[in-house]
C-alpha cells in the first residue's frame, strides 16, 4: 500500500510541476536557525525575513540584502516555544513595515507572556550589531486574551491585513477565525469564524479545522482568506474565500491543498498562493508532507492556475515579491531564501529545470540524475529523507556547458538506506533544482 501510494504522489507531483516552463531558483542566503517562516521586502530593497525558532523564546527578525545574502540581526529572544501535543514549534511568525518607521511583528501561540500578540518596534532604535529584544516593544496589542475571553480554547494569530482607515484584520490559525483591531478604540471583535466540516478519511478527527492563514485586502476594500486545514491536511479541500467587512464570506476559489500565504503579483496584479506542501497519506498511523512539494500557484483571470515557482526542495511557508516582480520564498526546511527571477527573462540559466531527468524512477538499486549544463559551473548533488537529513552527497566540481550524469546507489554512507521517498538537491553554482526519487527495494 505504501509502495503505491508514494508513487501515486510522485506523478501527481510531476503532472503538478510540469505545466509550464519554470525559473530555477537562485539560493539568496542560507544557513538561518530553526523556523524560518516569514519574509517581506522592504522599500529598499532589502529582505526581512522572520524565524520561529526553536522553543526557547529564540525567535528572531534578520535583514538580508539581497545582492550579497548578508544576514543582519534586526532582533532577538521573541517568543517561541514547543506544542509536545502537536510536535511544532510556534512564535514569532511575521513581520510588516508599517508607516513612521514602525515595525510590526506577529506572535503565535505559546508559554511566552508575549505569545498571542502583535508587537509593534520602532526602526530608528536599532544599530546594526545590536539587535533590538523585547524591552524594545513600544505596543502590545493583546489579540489572544480577547480571543480566549470569546471562548476559544486557543488562538494563535499567523497573519494579518490592514483597511483603508489602518485596522488591522488577523488570520488566527488556533481560533479559526478572522479578527478585526479597531486602531481608534483598541478594540477587538470576531468578523467571521470558518466552520468545521466533516473528515471524509477513515482516520483523524470526525471534523477538520479550517485553519485561515492569511487575510490580504483586495483592491476593492474587502479580503481573501486562504487556509491550511488541519490534520489530516486532505489534498484539495483548502479554498481561497471572499470576506467583505460585515463578515459575509463566499469562495472564491477552490481546490488546494494546504495554503499558508497569499500576495497580488505587481506585474499583472494577479492573485498568488502558496502551498506549503503535500501531506502524503501513508496510511493511518505514519504520515509526512513531501518534501519538494511546495509551490507558489497563479491564478488567471480565466480561471486556470500557473504554477509560477516549484523546486524549492522542502517546505515552504512565506513568499513575497519585490516591487519589479521578482518572487521570493523562505524553505523552512534548509533554512534558505530563494529568488526566482520573473522579471529578466532574458537571463541565460546554467541549467534548465526541464532538462534534469532522474531514472529509473522508483528505483531499487541505483537512480540517475541526468541534467544539461548551458555554462560552467561547480556541481553537487545531495540527497535527503523526509526528515531533512542528507543520506548522500556527490561532489561533482566544476563542470563545462554540456550533459552529465550523477548517480546514487541508494546506500546512506556504507549502509542500505530503507525504502520510501527521497528528494535530491542539484545545485549548480548558486541554482538549485530538486525533486522526489522513491527507493523500492
Amino acid at each position: 500500500m505504501k509502495k503505491q501510494v508514494c508513487s501515486i504522489v510522485i506523478a501527481f507531483l510531476a503532472a503538478s510541476f510540469s505545466l509550464y516552463a519554470q525559473v530555477v531558483p537562485t539560493i539568496v542566503a542560507s544557513g538561518f536557525n530553526p523556523g524560518l517562516t516569514g519574509i517581506e521586502v522592504d522599500a529598499t530593497g532589502n529582505i526581512w525575513v522572520t524565524e520561529s525558532g526553536s522553543g526557547n523564546n529564540d525567535g528572531r527578525i534578520l535583514i538580508v540584502d539581497p545582492n550579497t545574502g548578508d544576514k543582519t540581526i534586526f532582533m532577538t529572544g521573541l517568543p517561541s516555544t514547543y506544542i509536545q501535543a502537536a510536535a511544532e514549534v510556534v512564535g514569532s511568525y511575521r513581520t510588516y513595515q508599517q508607516p513612521n518607521n514602525k515595525v510590526l511583528i506577529v506572535v503565535g501561540e505559546g508559554d511566552h507572556a508575549l505569545s498571542e500578540t502583535l508587537l509593534l518596534v520602532d526602526k530608528s532604535a536599532f544599530t546594526p550589531g545590536t539587535p533590538l529584544t523585547l524591552t524594545n516593544v513600544e505596543q502590545v496589542i493583546d489579540h489572544g486574551d480577547f480571543v480566549h475571553a470569546q471562548g476559544f480554547v486557543q488562538s494563535n494569530p499567523f497573519n494579518v491585513a490592514w483597511d483603508a482607515a489602518g485596522n488591522i484584520y488577523t488570520a488566527d490559525a488556533g481560533a479559526n477565525s478572522i479578527v478585526k483591531w479597531d486602531k481608534m478604540a483598541d478594540t477587538f471583535s470576531i468578523v467571521k469564524t470558518i466552520d468545521r466540516f466533516p473528515n471524509p478519511l477513515p482516520f483523524g478527527p470526525p471534523m477538520v479545522d479550517p485553519v485561515p492563514t492569511k487575510v490580504l485586502r483586495k483592491p476593492d476594500g474587502t479580503f481573501h482568506v486562504s487556509q491550511l486545514t488541519g490534520f489530516p491536511f486532505i489534498q484539495g479541500a483548502a479554498n481561497v474565500y471572499n470576506l467583505d467587512a460585515a463578515g459575509n464570506l463566499s469562495v472564491h476559489a477552490a481546490g488546494f491543498s494546504c495554503l499558508t500565504d497569499m500576495a497580488f503579483d505587481p506585474k499583472d496584479g494577479n492573485l498568488c498562493v502558496m502551498q506549503f506542501g503535500i501531506f502524503g497519506q501513508i496510511d493511518s498511523v505514519t504520515l509526512n508532507f513531501f518534501l519538494g512539494s511546495a509551490a507558489v500557484i497563479k491564478l488567471l483571470p480565466d480561471g486556470t492556475r500557473q504554477t509560477i515557482a516549484e523546486g524549492i526542495g522542502g517546505l515552504a511557508p512565506s513568499f513575497t515579491f519585490d516591487p519589479a516582480g521578482n518572487l521570493y520564498v523562505v524553505d523552512l526546511v534548509f533554512g534558505q531564501v530563494l529568488k526566482y527571477d520573473l522579471v529578466s527573462a532574458t537571463k541565460e540559466s546554467a541549467i534548465a529545470a526541464a532538462s534534469v531527468k532522474t531514472f529509473p524512477n522508483p528505483f531499487a538499486e541505483q537512480v540517475t540524475v541526468e541534467y544539461e549544463l548551458t555554462q560552467a559551473a561547480v556541481v553537487t548533488l545531495d540527497i535527503f529523507d523526509l526528515g531533512g537529513r542528507k543520506v548522500a552527497g556527490i561532489d561533482a566540481g566544476q563542470k563545462s556547458p554540456g550533459t552529465y550524469t550523477a548517480r546514487w546507489n541508494g546506500n546512506n554512507g556504507s549502509q542500505q538506506a530503507a525504502s520510501g521517498m527521497y528528494i535530491y538537491r542539484l545545485m549548480v553554482g548558486n541554482e538549485l533544482v530538486s525533486g522526489l526519487i522513491q527507493l523500492a527495494r
